[in-house]
């Protein structure tokens, strides 16, 4: 079955034996607290458990330190501290690590690794350094500063998430090569000033380190970059061949010419399995709003969940608020979000709300924006996906705001002129790769010819290259005879 995270989208992919026999190799998963503990400790564990099913490596889990001697550490290629916290190894168990890294071992850590073993100064330095505080969960942008490791080869150059984002006792960047920092001018609360590690690696003592602060929230598990970027960790962690992942998401605009009406326009989506479409929704562009409803009747136990895409186009930061209400149109809760221009943020509802129960909740979500921005929404129910109605009671008129575009060096640049306008469409969801198809239909209804540009943007609003008609550019030039279509897709939809 599929599992849809944050609503980008991964396939199914092939399945290997959990016996260590049929791996490459095994990794240990080691959960203990003696401290806080984290209620996404189980989807953690879950997985990471997956990613050794779809990549061929076995895993264990445990929170008993006993495990930690020299002859059974040997079965691991590298050990995950997933979210432990406080003193979890005795003394015996201590000397037993320190000696499975100078044989070569490696180290993962996730989110509280650092809010643990204070007493123990070989490991502080082992994970880099030590927890001292952290305000409010919140988004934040992330800036990738190493694209080149194994976990951070897939993930876009500036990342908007949420998080729990941790304060350190010292910046370990003397000591470790740093892989991502945080802006803090982007959230509040943060106390370690304009060079924020959040994510490093680092050779120690004949072993392997890496480590990442995030991981609080369970949908962080639920979240295919954040994945990718612990998969990767791992992967470097036991000294094993990096997977690289190709899946994109963003967001694309369709510009016709100028004094060209507007085509029609079909977004598709399809999930593919082998040489199976296993779900497919189309979806017609909505125009901006500042005001609009969506239906929500979610069950998370099943994995009945709607996703959200929202993308502020314009030219400044637009304010956007989120309030849920129930069958009978009582207020339950509000979530803000603050968009900056260009950017796109596409989650769950359940990540946008925790007052949600697993046994489900139906009623309505209600968009208000400062500023017109795009919303599409898709409803999920398992491993099958369909466009969610959209009512808007404040449609923004006016079209795209305008924005230029600059040609660079490489071919996959966009091609330099200006796009939106009054006649633009927007479509706030893009998704290809790993089983991912996005294919886009336009059609001429004209009795002249239609021509144009197409255009497709990360999360961040950058430019995206990505691969339609056996090409790979983030531009494309449409021209269309008068009542005919043109499809691209970036594989073959197969019915």
């Amino acid at each position: 079955m599929f599992r849809f995270f944050a609503w980008v989208f991964l396939a199914l992919l092939a399945s290997a034996s959990a016996a260590h026999a049929q791996n490459d190799f095994a990794v240990l998963v080691f959960s203990k607290t003696a401290g806080f503990r984290h209620d996404s400790i189980p989807a953690g564990i879950a997985a990471i458990q997956s990613m050794g099913r779809d990549h061929g490596f076995a895993v264990d889990a445990t929170e008993d330190a006993a495990l930690f001697t020299i002859d059974n550490l040997r079965k691991y290629r590298a050990v995950v501290f997933l979210s432990t916290t406080g003193d979890v190894l005795n003394a015996d168990q201590q000397s037993a690590f320190e000696t499975y890294i100078h044989s070569g071992g490696g180290f993962a850590g996730i989110h509280s690794a650092t809010d643990t073993e204070y007493d123990w100064p070989w490991y502080g330095q082992l994970v880099g350094t030590y927890f001292a505080r952290h305000p409010d969960i919140q988004n934040a942008r992330l800036s990738v500063v190493d694209g080149i490791h194994s976990s951070t080869q897939t993930l876009p150059h500036e990342w908007n998430r949420t998080d729990e984002w941790y304060d350190f006792r010292e910046d370990p960047s003397a000591n470790v090569r740093v892989l991502i920092t945080i802006d803090e001018s982007t959230y509040s609360g943060g106390g370690m000033g304009p060079h924020h590690p959040i994510s490093w690696y680092h050779e120690f003592e004949g072993g392997r380190a890496w480590y990442t602060a995030m991981g609080h929230t369970t949908e962080s598990y639920s979240d295919p970059l954040f994945l990718s970027h612990v998969l990767g960790g791992i992967l470097w962690a036991a000294n094993a061949p990096s997977v690289q992942r190709k899946i994109k998401i963003g967001f694309a605009i369709i510009t016709p010419n100028e004094n060209l009406c507007c085509a029609d326009t079909m977004l598709t989506f399809a999930a593919i399995n082998g040489a199976a479409v296993q779900a497919r929704a189309d979806l017609s562009p909505a125009p901006l709003t500042t005001d609009a409803s969506l239906p929500v009747d979610l069950i998370p136990a099943r994995n009945q969940n709607l996703g959200l895409a929202i993308v502020n186009p314009g030219t400044s930061a637009t304010s956007v608020t989120l309030g849920l209400r129930d069958s009978i149109d009582a207020p339950i809760a509000n979530s803000e979000v603050l968009l900056q221009p260009g950017q796109q943020i596409a989650r769950f509802v359940t990540e946008f709300f925790s007052v949600i129960p697993i046994a489900g909740f139906r009623g309505t979500i209600r968009l208000q924006a400062s500023a017109p921005v795009s919303l599409m929404g898709l409803r999920f129910s398992g491993s099958t996906f369909a466009a969610a109605t959209l009512t808007s009671s404040s449609t923004a008129l006016g079209g795209i705001p305008s924005r230029i575009l600059a040609a660079g060096a490489s071919p996959f640049t966009p091609m330099p002129g200006t796009i939106g306008g009054r006649n633009a469409v927007m479509f706030p969801q893009w998704a290809t790769g790993e089983g991912w198809v996005t294919g886009l239909t336009v059609v001429n209804n004209s009795a002249s010819t239609l021509s144009g540009r197409i255009d497709v943007f990360d999360a961040s609003g950058n430019p995206m290259a990505v691969p339609l008609n056996g090409s790979n550019q983030s531009t494309y030039i449409y021209s269309i005879p008068a009542a005919s279509a043109v499809v691209l897709t970036s594989d073959q939809l197969v019915n």
